[in-house]
């Protein structure tokens, strides 16, 4: 029986199997992905990312939203296209957003007053919106796969799909419109393109890794680093061919030329070929990018201001942006600890809790196995699926933003690839003990991502592994988007309609738009009063009432909601005033009624 199973997964020998399991994969991971379009409410950036890509495509002006690159935006504003919702050009955010490089971009109001004017149309508007950006994870798996072929074999390629789309991180990130699957689509891309620009430097292999660099720029900042690499890479691989006499001067400048044309005029697109000289401002925002100063500095600027108009202004904002955010940080929360700058572990250790057990083991063993054949086959090509997660998570550890395992999804395909590539080792070993071992590992493997991820439906995001404390106790281990996302919202709303009640008090990440399920959301009692010296440390629950009716003018005594819902990241009390921690504290040790999507508490009043 166990070896009838695993004939079925020979799929060099039947390459229509292999494309009927790639299409069963493909239309599962579909599915699932409309299913949690569903479920869940607008993740927090959802909320911005859609109405800025609208007036993207609107106006061809991307004043709104300069922190993150068009692409995504775009892309979901295609969905909102056949809706037509109206947009606020009215509201005072739109002008506040006209200066470039504010953080304070209007954003915020613009959200507020789009959603406001369009309430009618807010649930189409959160699936049209989101509709488009399905196809990301698809192309991403079909990547995975094809890669893991070149790689490994059929097979591999195949249990590389299999690992990418029954890790959670994947599934939950797949209906968010946010670049990080995106950037995991850029990087893998990339890598396909270099390898193969690498091993046939011609016009076709140019304008194919010039793709790929485009992409990567318009898909996230942080795939900026990629353009340098791929200068020094395109110069050295010239030299060294020229060297070897194995091509022409001729064919190594016009392949040359063709990946940074290409790169190039897709990141104007993407812009609407809006481009601009760069000013004094500018060139000062670039050179500090690099740490220049002195005669360096200055000189640097006046180059780049003597440049014809090269950059889309907000592309040069948008960067300085995430630059800035990198370097100076945010609150962030591990293990307990708060810090402004963050931890160089921190996404190691992310990885490590909020991967499933089945995805961290095969990744850490496939990485390993990767690298040791690398050295002892001296095999340059098995560097592809080593290399770049290795480099792209060493340049995330730099980083001072540690604020979700999300940053770092760029390396997952790379190590379900290299998970996929040590499991499919197993099928050929020769001794039959280790062999029927190794095969019996494969299915506990294979089965266990299955089971985990059913399990798991549809809280994939606030998903914790059993090293975590799993999804229970997991927010007291990370917080930030790892816990709280918005998107459970709507699940709190259904799960209090269900009870007959439409008002809740409480605070949370994404609870302004209670009001658009039909739920009143109201200040926790005591939450926004002046802090009084006198008042002891803690309140119970009864002085807690008393204060919620002493503040209700409208009713009697228990007309206050009769539920409170508080989310994770409030819980832990995080960035919160003196004042706050008190009326939080009033829940810290209570045991809720119930935990909507493991990110919010809920609690009944006493």
């Amino acid at each position: 029986m166990k070896r009838g199973f695993f004939s079925v997964l020979q799929l060099h020998q039947k390459p229509l199997a292999e494309i009927i399991l790639l299409s069963v994969i493909l239309v599962t991971q579909t599915l699932i992905s409309l299913s949690l379009l569903s479920q869940k409410g607008l993740f927090i950036d959802d909320s911005m990312h859609i109405p800025a890509g609208y007036s993207y495509l609107l106006t061809h002006d991307y004043r709104l939203n300069q922190e993150h690159p068009p692409f995504i935006k775009l892309l979901s504003a295609a969905g909102l296209w056949r809706i037509h919702p109206r947009f606020p050009f009215d509201s005072p955010g739109w002008e506040q957003a006209a200066t470039a490089g504010d953080p304070n971009d209007g954003m915020e109001r613009i959200e507020e007053a789009f959603f406001d004017i369009n309430t009618p149309q807010f649930e189409r508007i959160s699936f049209w919106g989101r509709l488009p950006v399905l196809v990301l994870p698809l192309f991403l798996t079909v990547v995975v796969w094809w890669f893991g072929r070149q790689l490994f074999g059929p097979l591999a390629g195949m249990m590389a799909a299999i690992l990418l789309i029954t890790e959670p991180n994947i599934l939950g990130n797949s209906i968010v419109v946010q670049n990080d699957i995106a950037a995991a689509l850029g990087l893998v891309v990339f890598v396909v393109a270099l390898r193969k620009y690498l091993s046939e430097t011609g016009p076709v292999t140019g304008l194919t890794l010039g793709a790929a660099l485009g992409f990567g720029l318009i898909a996230k900042y942080s795939l900026v680093v990629l353009l340098p690499l791929s200068l020094v890479v395109v110069v050295v691989n010239g030299a060294v061919k020229l060297l070897q006499k194995r091509t022409s001067l001729v064919s190594i400048v016009t392949s040359a030329i063709l990946v940074f044309v290409t790169a190039y005029l897709i990141l104007l697109a993407a812009y609407s070929f809006h481009t601009e000289k760069i000013d004094e401002d500018e060139s000062s925002i670039i050179g500090g990018w690099f740490y220049l100063s002195g005669h360096l500095a200055e000189f640097c600027q006046k180059f780049l201001m003597w440049l014809p108009p090269l950059l889309p202004k907000y592309f040069v904002y948008g960067i300085n942006m995430v630059v800035e955010d990198s370097r100076e940080g945010r609150p962030a929360f591990l293990l307990g600890q708060v810090s402004n700058k963050g931890w160089w572990y921190y996404f190691p250790v992310a990885f490590a809790l909020k991967t499933t057990i089945p995805f961290l083991i095969s990744s850490v063993l496939g990485i390993c196995w990767v690298s040791f054949r690398v050295f002892k086959e001296k095999r340059a090509d098995l560097l592809y699926p080593v290399l770049p997660p290795m480099l792209y998570l060493g340049m995330s550890m730099t980083s001072h933003l540690n604020i979700g395992v999300r940053h770092i999804l760029p390396i997952f395909p790379f190590c379900a690839i290299a998970g996929a590539g040590f499991l499919s080792a197993g099928f050929s070993v020769k001794h039959k003990l280790i062999r029927t071992i190794a095969l019996t590992c494969i299915g506990i493997v294979l089965v266990s991502t299955g089971v985990i991820a059913l399990s798991t439906y549809p809280n994939y995001l606030t998903y914790f592994s059993p090293f975590g404390g799993g999804t229970a106790q997991g927010w007291k281990m990370l917080s930030d988007s790892n816990v709280e996302t918005g998107q459970e919202v709507k699940t709190l709303a259904r799960y209090l309609k269900d009870r007959g009640e439409n008002r809740v008090a409480g605070v949370m990440i994404g609870g302004e738009f209670l009001k658009f399920y039909g739920v009143q959301a109201e200040d926790l009692p005591g939450w926004e009063d002046e802090e009084d010296p006198a008042e002891p440390e803690s309140e119970s629950s009864e002085s807690e009432d008393e204060n919620s009716q002493s503040n209700n003018t409208s009713g009697p005594p228990d007309a206050g909601p009769k539920y409170v819902a508080i989310g994770a990241w409030y819980m832990l009390e995080i960035g919160l005033s003196s004042q706050q921690k008190k009326v939080i504290d009033t829940y810290v040790n209570r045991t809720p009624e119930a935990m909507i999507g493991n990110s919010i508490f809920v609690f009944r009043r006493r």
